[in-house]
């Protein structure tokens, strides 16, 4: 199992990013620690609805707001190809503007991760 991990932080503009949501792996579906893979067709429209209505950051999906998810890129393998990217993953790449004190606990390691939280509406087998 991979853990989705911060890739880069911008101490200039207060930026936090890397995937939130990773879809595959090597071209091969990838699983989370709960058993869950999401579909690249899922991703695109649940990061569409996020970006569109919500953009809310929460630490650890739980309380109050605590920054804004400030951009997202769907790196499907499609616009992969179409962009001339090469890559290892493909998913929802993003960039979180944390407020001060949760941006810290980046710095120092206390988070090393984030994920966009979500509701499954249903449940479906993928082979």
């Amino acid at each position: 199992f991979l853990k989705t991990e911060v890739v880069k932080i911008d101490e200039t503009l207060g930026l936090v990013m890397g995937f939130a949501v990773i879809c595959k792996v090597d071209g091969e579906p990838y699983f989370d620690l709960q058993g869950d893979h999401i579909p690249e067709d899922a991703m695109l429209k649940a990061l569409t609805d996020f970006m569109e209505n919500s953009r809310v950051a929460k630490e650890m999906h739980t309380g109050e707001q605590v920054g804004d998810i400030v951009f997202a890129f769907p790196l499907t393998a499609d616009v992969a190809r179409a962009m001339d990217i090469t890559t290892k993953f493909t998913g929802a790449m993003v960039a979180m503007k944390p407020s001060a004190d949760v941006l810290e606990k980046f710095r120092d390691g206390t988070l090393t991760g984030f994920s966009i939280g979500g509701k499954r509406l249903v449940d479906e087998d993928v082979e």
